[in-house]
């Protein structure tokens, strides 16, 4: 009897950790997710709750206001106490954020029903903007986090007798954590280069079975571009739980339902330099309609990517694409 082997690359491994697999739509490891977290509204408010109360505890006992016993210095406490607390602060805010979207959403829905393009995003009518410098900070401090996480086991690792498995843990994660920082570091030569950039609807919205025809205002450094390629995508992001009981994990996954790409060569993109460059799709007549008031939502999106020595260009912009009422 003949035996097969069969083996999984890392590309299907990943796959498979993000939900997907054979029949599914393909995940998007590492795509930028309209979510936050996976939580939204008043459980993320009344989640966070929590995390701010012990936040104000570990502050009040760090500065003598409540007295404790100390185990350990003051700088570290109030770092440990701000760590909490800005978690939970960040999940109050978000989930009341949340809860004030709903209510908008419901009332302009109630009062222009059939035109979802008026209220489920705060759409510009002339285009989109994509922050370089907005993504670039997100990144950055998403870094200092992580740094951040990681101080007091460095502390006990170093400080404490017997406890060096802290440190050997704490310095394996920082090691993972730089790849963190390259990718910051890529993201500030990409804004130091090409700047911010602008994407120009020439219709609003756009209808599914339609064109859509849009402008790139040029980049800065345009002619030392390679290539230039337009990937317009439908995604749906889920909120996706691996492993089980203590060690279940949530997370945001963002799932490809739709994909087609459009690539300008270097010869091409020397016409467009100090001007405009044109993008045209067709879009299919079949597949979901733009929904981001949802939790979690559905978008369209076009990823603008090109390949240069150095630092490469890349930016996001979102496309209003409904179904014709």
């Amino acid at each position: 009897m003949a035996i097969t082997f069969t083996t999984e690359t890392s590309g299907t491994i990943e796959q498979r950790m993000l939900g997907s697999g054979p029949g599914l739509p393909p995940a998007l490891p590492n795509y930028p997710a309209q979510s936050a977290t996976t939580i939204d509204g008043s459980s993320a408010a009344l989640f966070g709750l929590p995390f701010m109360v012990a936040g104000v505890f570990i502050g009040l006992a760090a500065f003598d206001v409540i007295q404790t016993q100390k185990h350990a210095p003051l700088w570290l406490i109030a770092v440990i106490g701000a760590m909490f607390f800005s978690a939970g602060f960040f999940l109050f805010i978000h989930g009341v954020r949340g809860i004030i979207r709903k209510a908008i959403y419901k009332r302009k829905a109630a009062e222009a029903p059939g035109q979802p393009w008026l209220f489920d995003f705060h759409w510009h009518q002339q285009g989109i903007n994509f922050s370089a410098f907005n993504a670039m900070l997100g990144r950055l401090m998403g870094a200092l986090v992580w740094n951040t996480f990681l101080v007091p086991f460095f502390w006990v690792g170093y400080t404490q007798r017997g406890a060096w498995p802290f440190l050997v843990i704490a310095s394996v994660f920082a090691l993972i954590g730089l790849i963190a920082w390259v990718r910051w570091a890529q993201m500030l030569g990409d804004l130091l280069r090409y700047g911010n950039s602008f994407l120009a609807y020439d219709g609003f919205p756009y209808f599914l079975g339609g064109t859509l025809r849009a402008r790139l205002r040029a980049p800065r450094h345009l002619a030392i571009l390679n290539s230039l390629s337009f990937t317009l995508r439908c995604v749906q992001e889920r909120y996706v739980t691996t492993g089980a009981g203590n060690n279940r994990r949530s997370q945001v996954v963002c799932y490809e339902l739709y994909k087609d790409i459009v690539t300008l060569d270097h010869d091409r993109l020397a016409n467009f330099v100090g001007a405009e460059i044109p993008i045209e799709f067709h879009l299919p007549a079949d597949k979901l309609t733009t929904s981001l008031a949802d939790t979690p939502p559905t978008y369209w999106q076009i990823e603008a990517k090109g390949c240069a020595p150095g630092a490469d260009y890349l930016a996001y912009f979102l496309v209003p694409v409904y179904k014709k009422p």
